[in-house]
């Protein structure tokens, strides 16, 4: 075996060599230049062959100084080892960066010390490249099964000595940069699980905090709105009294118009939350605009006439009596602007003026449809313009709110909004120490007075109708004061009237009294009104019994909890009498007398479904209602009536008025009376 491995570089010589090294050292680079190595994808440092240490071992010492010199002139380090034996531990002291193993050599062959490199794990990485001058098949098999990376046979040539081992020493380069790059990969990866789980607790913090807010403010809206509710009630049970005189009228209207201010700004908190929820709807009724705008103008005179100002409404000859839009929000609108106008004015003047766009620049050729213009000016401290484009931000006040030490910070963000829902754009021209003009344009629907004015105006109920069953109505209320507020209101008219203090009470007193109508407070201790209906609910007699929630809650959200609780329907705290005699009306169907008229009113009229007008309308329209009505989807119905409004707009209200009042069941009920007529066509 000796002998042959003397003769395995039979051509070659160390001057041979050397002459071959300079030929060869462009050759790694032409042959990347065709092969692309993966250090240039992922840019590599230049490859130094100074910063490599090459291991050769082989046991003739010939081999050993050629392949040595030859590696030495390519710019390799090298090291030597003549046996198995003495290869291990030359791994072990000089940890190279690659090995040359001979693959027959006597005692440990190169199988052997490749096997045992490639079982350790601090130095299974170093690739081995065998040095053979054998070809036998199973031996190259074997040498590659103990993990070897490579080999070259001899006779070599030295270019492709160098081309081999530039490859595998590159390899080894990019292996190590690839497991470096995953390491970092699973580092980021594990920060961003770690950023990942930091803002789902951050999300659940501010969920649990959102919940916390909403409950704050439900609770708020019931405790604010309770002793608002005696306030409005007792006031107009003391309107009622035919004894007052003219002063002590007016002094009863200051308070109620002045009640209800408190419960805009009150409002004001619960309104943001509701805009910010995306739950803010439009809401059109029939209203006096012109008996809108004397009532806002009145409840401010007093307020201008103590700061010395002089307050004037300017109306233009042409503006409609009798509009279609949403009351509520204009007049909200027009309260915080006048309010703020005087508020901030020292001296001088606010006025208001209102006119109809000229009909050149209405935004429709329908003449029911006008733009009304609204203008708020003042002669006051105005507003800084850097503070102009921040006013409508929520809890944002100018140097002058700030200094004034009053409001919120919500009225403007709020009326911007509610003038963008009615479909105009709410603007300010202001200049400090001169004054501000807001202004607003929105579209509306006139009505003609001749055929409407009678429906803007309710009549007051002074007692139940002749010939009558005498109806039994039992209140649940924790708080006295709204107890006797419906006592006074129901017995006056000639109702048996019982009241209990919390659930518990209203169960006992509801087996004995069998009352016809239950308004239930849904708040109460001992036991709540969710509870309390439940009880009743859950008995044959207390199916036929109707209960109407009465809540001082403004969150629209907690409907459902009402109605699935039991209850018939909803009425919200602070309420008018009106109200509380038209659910009588709508649920008992009984008939009252009136002070003007003094005749009967039944349930019939205006809050009866025309039947014969949704005969006319499209089976795929009434299909649509009806699956709407069945799923409770409230945004669905309202938006098919708008669909119908323009043609049918008496159907529209009564739809309107079910829908607001979660009367479902009277749409499916209308919808089912129509549906055999239908089939019979």
């Amino acid at each position: 075996m000796s002998e042959n491995k003397y003769y395995a570089f039979p051509s070659l010589s160390l001057a041979s060599i050397e002459k071959d090294i300079l030929r060869c050292r462009s050759v790694p680079q032409a042959y990347r230049t065709i092969h692309p190595c993966p250090q240039e994808k992922y840019k590599m440092k230049p490859f130094h062959p100074e910063d490599c240490l090459i291991l050769i071992v082989d046991d003739v010492s010939q081999n050993l100084q050629v392949m040595g010199k030859m590696l030495e002139q390519a710019g390799y380090e090298t090291t030597f080892a003549t046996s198995g034996e003495q290869a291990l531990d030359r791994v072990k002291s000089a940890r190279p960066d690659l090995i040359l193993l001979d693959l027959m050599m006597p005692g440990m062959n190169g199988l052997a010390v490749c096997q045992k490199l490639k079982s350790d794990p601090n130095f299974c990485q170093i690739p081995i490249i065998f040095l053979t001058a054998s070809n036998a098949i199973d031996s190259l098999l074997e040498a590659f099964k103990t993990g070897a990376s490579d080999y070259i046979s001899k006779p070599f040539r030295p270019e492709e000595v160098l081309i081999r081992i530039e490859t595998q020493l590159t390899n080894q380069r990019l292996k190590k940069q690839i497991e470096e790059q995953n390491q970092q990969l699973q580092a980021e990866i594990e920060a961003h699980r770690r950023t990942e789980e930091k803002l789902q607790e951050a999300k659940e913090a501010a969920e649990t905090a959102n919940r916390s807010k909403s409950a704050f403010l439900a609770n708020m809206s019931h405790e604010l709105r309770t002793p608002l509710n005696a306030i409005f009630g007792f006031t107009q049970l003391m309107q009622n009294g035919s004894n007052l005189t003219s002063e002590q009228q007016k002094n009863l209207n200051i308070i109620r118009r002045s009640g209800e201010h408190l419960l805009n700004l009150i409002n004001d908190i619960l309104n943001l939350s509701k805009i910010e929820a995306g739950q803010i709807t439009v809401n059109k009724t029939d209203f006096n605009l012109s008996k809108m705008l004397l009532e806002i103008e009145e409840m401010f005179r007093l307020r201008a006439i103590e700061k010395g100002l002089k307050l004037d409404l300017v109306v233009s000859p042409n503006l409609p009596e009798l509009i279609v839009s949403d009351r509520l929000k204009i007049r909200q609108v027009l309260i915080n602007l006048i309010g703020n106008a005087i508020k901030f004015t020292k001296s001088g003047s606010v006025i208001v003026r209102v006119s109809v766009v000229s009909s050149n620049e209405s935004l429709t050729s329908d003449s029911r449809q006008k733009m009304l213009k609204f203008e708020i000016s003042d002669t006051g401290v105005g507003i800084a313009p850097d503070e102009l484009n921040k006013i409508f931000q929520p809890f944002v006040q100018t140097k002058a709110g700030i200094d004034a030490a009053e409001g919120t910070g919500l009225g403007l963000t709020i009326s911007h909004k509610y003038i963008e829902l009615l479909g105009g754009n709410l603007s300010v021209k202001s200049q400090v120490n001169v004054g501000t003009t807001f202004k607003f344009e929105i579209p509306v629907t006139q009505i003609e007075t001749e055929n409407n004015q009678g429906k803007l105006f309710v009549n007051r109920v002074i007692a139940l109708a002749p010939n009558q069953r005498r109806y039994r109505i039992l209140v649940v209320d924790d708080k006295e004061s709204n107890r006797e507020l419906l006592i006074q209101m129901l017995s006056q008219v000639g109702f048996e009237v019982r009241v209990a203090e919390n659930g518990r009470e209203a169960v006992e007193i509801w087996k004995s009294f069998e009352p016809h109508l239950i308004f239930m407070d849904m708040q109460m201790p001992v036991m709540n009104g969710y509870e309390a209906t439940k009880e009743i609910k859950a008995t044959l007699k207390g199916q036929a019994t109707v209960i109407i929630a009465i809540t001082a809650s403004a969150f629209e959200e907690q409907k459902p909890d009402i109605l699935s609780a039991g209850c018939d329907d909803i009425i919200h705290k602070p309420f008018v009498d009106s109200v509380i005699f038209d659910k009588i009306i709508q649920y008992l169907g009984l008939r009252f007398l009136y002070e003007q008229s003094g005749t009967d009113e039944s349930t019939e009229g205006n809050s009866t479904l025309n039947l014969s007008a949704m005969k006319n309308l499209p089976d795929s329209w009434l299909n649509q209602l009806e699956a709407s009505a069945l799923a409770l989807d409230d945004q669905t119905i309202y938006h098919l009536i708008a669909q119908i409004e323009d043609e049918e707009r008496e159907l529209a209200k009564v739809l309107i008025s079910y829908t607001d009042n979660f009367q479902y069941d009277k749409i499916l009920e209308a919808i089912a009376k129509i549906k055999p007529t239908q089939t019979e066509a």
